[in-house]
């Protein structure tokens, strides 16, 4: 016996601790085994009272489909009236390389043709065209800046014409400015173009109507009304012509931000 042992010894002590260890990993695959039937079971029962609760909703849950889908109808149709951006008719290209051309091309159909109504009516006009700082190194996002001011330049032309304005001495757009909003995720933004004219009290103020008639998103601001100095009767006023849009805040210098709108004067 001691002479088998001692022949066989390491083949004995081999398959011992296969034992060993079969056993070790077998109690370990049992107990990972049961943790994992009792996760099913678990997740099983999770299952049938969700679905019961779900059978319980039924209806619930597509009626707060339709009140969050006219909820966001409701927001996107607020919007259009407070976003210049959301009914402007000039709008950048897609394409990036080409929208300095299109930009140009827009301000120049807009000057062109106020220009040559203003013309038939004796409106006289500027004789220089509005400088909007085309400058060659903008971004997409200066360039859509620019067409929203040009939006707000075309809809005030147009009510000149339409109010009977005799003359129009200078137009000159200015940078967008954001304010901000108790929303931190949105800003009110301005873009805001000054403007020197002549005109009756009564223009002045058929001006005012018609220009904000079209939506909320527009305004005009009083910077100097004095009357002429040769008595006319008329005024020489200067004036802040404004579109207002709502949109996501950008960084931008201190010189283009503004605290809120509780100091802002308006008509």
């Amino acid at each position: 016996m001691q002479e088998l042992w001692q022949k066989n010894k390491k083949l004995l002590i081999q398959a011992l601790a296969a034992m060993v260890v079969f056993l070790i990993v077998s109690n370990i695959a049992r107990s990972i085994r049961a943790d994992h039937e009792s996760d099913l079971v678990r997740h099983r029962e999770d299952a049938q009272i969700l679905a019961q609760r779900l059978h319980d909703l039924d209806g619930i849950v597509d009626v707060e489909r339709k009140s969050r889908t006219a909820l966001e109808e409701r927001n996107n149709d607020l919007l259009s009236k407070l976003s210049i951006s959301r009914v402007s008719r000039h709008q950048p290209p897609t394409d990036v390389a080409s929208v300095s051309t299109e930009f140009k091309r827009a301000k120049d159909l807009v000057w062109n043709d106020f220009r040559e109504r203003a013309n038939r009516i004796g409106l006289v006009t500027p004789s220089e065209i509005p400088n909007f700082d085309e400058r060659g190194d903008l971004d997409l996002a200066s360039w859509t800046d620019r067409f929203l001011l040009l939006e707000v330049l075309d809809r005030f032309l147009q009510v000149c014409l339409q109010s009977g304005i005799p003359r129009i001495d200078q137009v000159v757009p200015k940078a967008r400015v954001q304010e901000a909003f108790r929303d931190q995720q949105k800003v009110l933004v301005r873009y805001p173009i000054e403007v020197k004219l002549l005109c009756s009290p009564d223009q002045l103020s058929d001006l005012i109507v018609r220009f904000q008639v079209d939506g909320s998103f527009l305004s005009i601001e009083p910077i100097r009304v004095v009357t002429e100095k040769s008595n006319t009767g008329r005024l020489e006023a200067s004036i802040q012509v404004v579109g207002i849009d709502v949109e996501d805040p950008r960084e931008e210098s201190r010189g283009n931000r503004r605290p809120g709108t509780r100091g802002r004067r308006g008509f």
